[in-house]
């Protein structure tokens, strides 16, 4: 069988074990038990889609390891882990000291792995390391809305598919993986958006964030783009979730607290519907997605990229800021 067919299999495969998931999480009452300071749904509903959903993406980097150019065990054993630590942590949650360490010591194999053999300076790759770690947790705090996290990685996903194989013609060798990816996440969108009947889960969100750094990482090493294109295609989430977690600590709360502080939980619980303020973000990193792409694409210095993304992370705060200076910031005082 060929990567293609299974990919076409795997979609089709994918919306048949969501639809059985489905049900059999409301027979035997598998739902999540969000915690209230978190919640953004008025009722429970099942969780940890991401055990289904990312399945045919890790079953691809262990069966076809030849179509990726470094070896896709390094990516395959990784996203395993999270995988499960993801779903236990769905349906009995674990300490995030825990949590932390594992994600911690999984993204530093990952990156010795894949880097050991270049040439990078100790110090660029710790910041890979605090990044990706960042990256992972980041991510699972932007879950909340219908849609949210999905979208983001559908958009993302769909700029670097567009940098592998245009503005890099001559590499196409992750090109099955990334299609595979993109299938996975549009099959579960399906049950997600515009109103959702399950959740991902934190299963869903680690292995979906990082698979994105892995492909973004991938490009990195194979130099086919630079740091400036990565940060500003995820900048929205970066931008919301760096200065929720700035003001928090100003404020003086207890950081492993859950919380719903984010412009997107605000959004939504001043009346907005899950739907829109997802689009609203999907949007957003569109624009980001297409200048970074743009800038590319004709060959800009990398000043001139670097000054362009320090623009972008300007504007988006300072909306960030305005948001809530309009009330004070009285939804970060207990």
């Amino acid at each position: 069988m060929s990567i293609w067919t299974f990919e076409l299999l795997a979609f089709i495969i994918n919306i048949i074990f969501l639809s059985v998931y489905l049900k059999v999480s409301h027979h035997y009452h598998w739902f999540d038990k969000p915690n209230e300071e978190r919640k953004l749904h008025q009722t429970a509903k099942p969780t940890a889609a991401g055990l289904i959903f990312m399945l045919p993406l890790l079953l691809a980097l262990l069966i076809f390891p030849e179509v990726f150019s470094i070896n896709s065990y390094l990516i395959a054993w990784p996203l395993l882990i999270l995988l499960v630590l993801g779903g236990v942590d769905d349906f009995k949650p674990i300490s995030v000291r825990f949590r932390l360490g594992v994600i911690t010591l999984v993204s530093g194999y990952f990156l010795y792995a894949v880097f050991k053999d270049a040439n990078i300076h100790y110090l660029l790759l710790s910041v890979y390391l605090l990044g990706l770690i960042w990256w992972l947790n980041l991510y699972n705090f932007m879950d909340g809305a219908d849609g949210m996290t999905a979208l983001h990685a559908v958009v993302c996903l769909s700029g670097y598919i567009f940098a592998f194989s245009v503005l890099q013609q001559s590499d196409y060798v992750a090109l099955p993986y990334m299609l595979l990816f993109l299938l996975c996440l549009l099959s579960f969108l399906l049950f997600n958006f515009p109103r959702s009947k399950m959740f991902m889960g934190d299963a869903g969100s680690l292995s979906v964030a990082f698979v994105l750094a892995a492909f973004a990482l991938y490009g990195l090493f194979h130099h086919l783009f630079d740091e400036t294109l990565v940060i500003s295609f995820h900048l929205v989430f970066i931008i919301d979730t760096t200065l929720t977690l700035l003001t928090r600590m100003k404020f003086r709360h207890k950081l492993s607290q859950a919380h719903n502080l984010h412009v997107f939980q605000t959004m939504i619980k001043m009346g907005k519907s899950h739907a829109y303020v997802s689009m609203y973000y999907a949007l957003l990193t569109v624009v980001l997605v297409i200048i970074a792409l743009y800038l590319q694409f004709i060959q800009v210095g990398l000043m001139t990229r670097v000054v362009v993304l320090l623009l972008e992370g300007v504007i988006l705060s300072f909306f960030w800021i305005k948001f809530h200076n309009k009330t004070k910031f009285e939804r970060f005082v207990k």
